[in-house]
């Protein structure tokens, strides 16, 4: 199986809220309320941060063999958005009441919000392991007693949250009407995967309530390796069917789905292992001036902050002077190389940064007054020709990565 990373195509046609009281009509005005966003990990995780959420970040999962997850601290793992082309087919697995088995479970009742509520079913059950937020922590309380519907519903009707989605709204000088969906537009669609109470659970907004996939298998990343093996399975069913049916899958040929698992925020993760290496030198250097070794004190840090699961001046104390030097420049390398990690994560962060700054940025009148200088001068069709050529080599580049 070949993943085809993809953006959700803005202007497309959304995944439907068909579990919506009164039907699609009931529900027009507010689905125009919410606009398509992009199936983007920066996206995503300033979305969160503009709600509210603190500490997070997402990931695109680009192996779905087994030990996909090995990379990553099980613990920190909140849960799994899956992105898939909508089709309209039954299911007929059975849900659960969300209530009697402690889940929050919001039905989607309109279009477009499918990306959000897939994060928000996710963040909603991560307990007390993420920082919420004001907003959220409010909504939370405030949805409790509602069935799958209302909170759908009050999902929808969440100002910060709808704010917060509608902020990666496509900056346009033209607006173009389409009075009906055509008939060969794509619909894709959000689920969340998550792990409650030993158990993995599928949460899908169309359907009545959550779905039972299993129990979470003993052992590192478990859960997530117990949610993969879903995904993989409805991949390889999907594959089955567009083979079935001639091969084609939308114009591309490809199935066409994105996986990312909602982790800690990779920068404070880090942040925190420098800093506890730092401490542990600190304790081996001031271990060996006591002992008359001229060393010098490079971290200036409070010792009353130290991590409880570092060796004490006790413990160190009944160490050799070579044991001490060894604990120091062990730390040093290790600091060394976690200062690398960070920066590689930082200058992420600074490129969705600048990625959503475009976003939101209406580039059309740049564009048609670089078109109109390449035409004048005759450069228009050779620069057409060249954007080409290299953005079939940006593709062929993705494909190879998804191998």
């Amino acid at each position: 199986l070949k993943p085809f990373w993809l953006k959700l195509p803005r202007g497309g046609k959304g995944c439907s809220g068909s579990n919506s009281v009164g039907g699609r009509s009931h529900f027009a005005t507010m689905s125009d309320d919410w606009c398509t966003i992009e199936s983007d990990p920066g996206v995503f995780t300033q979305l969160c941060e503009e709600i509210g959420v603190k500490g997070v970040q997402f990931e695109e999962i680009y192996d779905l063999e087994p030990g996909a997850f090995m990379t990553y601290d099980a613990s920190r793992i909140y849960g799994l958005v899956f992105l898939f082309k909508w089709q309209q087919q039954g299911d007929t697995r059975q849900t659960i009441e969300a209530d009697d088995n402690g889940i929050f479970f919001a039905q989607q009742v309109i279009q477009n919000a499918c990306a959000t509520q897939a994060i928000l079913s996710i963040l909603m059950n991560a307990g007390d392991k993420l920082e919420l937020g004001p907003h959220l922590k409010e909504f939370k309380e405030f949805t409790a007693a509602l069935d799958p519907q209302m909170k759908g519903l009050a999902v929808s009707n969440s100002e910060p949250i709808r704010k917060a989605h509608n902020s990666f709204r496509q900056q346009s000088s033209f607006e173009i009407v389409q009075e009906k969906a055509s008939k060969g537009d794509d619909a894709f669609h959000f689920i969340g995967y998550i792990c409650h109470e030993g158990k993995v659970y599928e949460l899908d907004g169309l359907k009545n309530g959550p779905i039972l996939i299993g129990d979470a298998p003993p052992g590192d990343c478990a859960w997530a390796e117990k949610a993969r093996e879903e995904v993989k399975r409805r991949i390889e069913t999907y594959a089955q069917k567009a083979a079935a049916g001639g091969g084609n899958e939308g114009e591309s040929g490809e199935l066409r789905f994105q996986l990312m698992a909602v982790v800690n925020n990779k920068c404070l993760e880090v942040e925190k292992k420098v800093e506890r290496e730092r401490y542990l030198r600190q304790r081996a250097n001031i271990s060996l001036v006591s002992r008359g070794e001229d060393v010098e004190l490079a971290d200036e840090i409070d010792d009353d902050d130290a991590p409880g699961d570092i060796p004490t001046f006790e413990d160190l104390s009944g160490k050799e002077v070579a044991e001490l030097q060894g604990i120091v420049a062990k730390c040093t390398a290790a600091i060394a190389d976690l200062d690398g990690q960070l920066q590689g994560e930082k200058k992420k962060r600074q490129k969705w940064e600048k990625e959503n700054a475009l976003r939101r940025s209406d580039l059309v009148p740049l564009a048609l007054c670089a078109m109109r200088h390449l035409a004048a001068k005759g450069l228009l069709m050779p620069a057409l020709e060249k954007g080409k050529t290299e953005h079939l080599k940006r593709v062929e580049a993705k494909k190879a990565v998804a191998q």
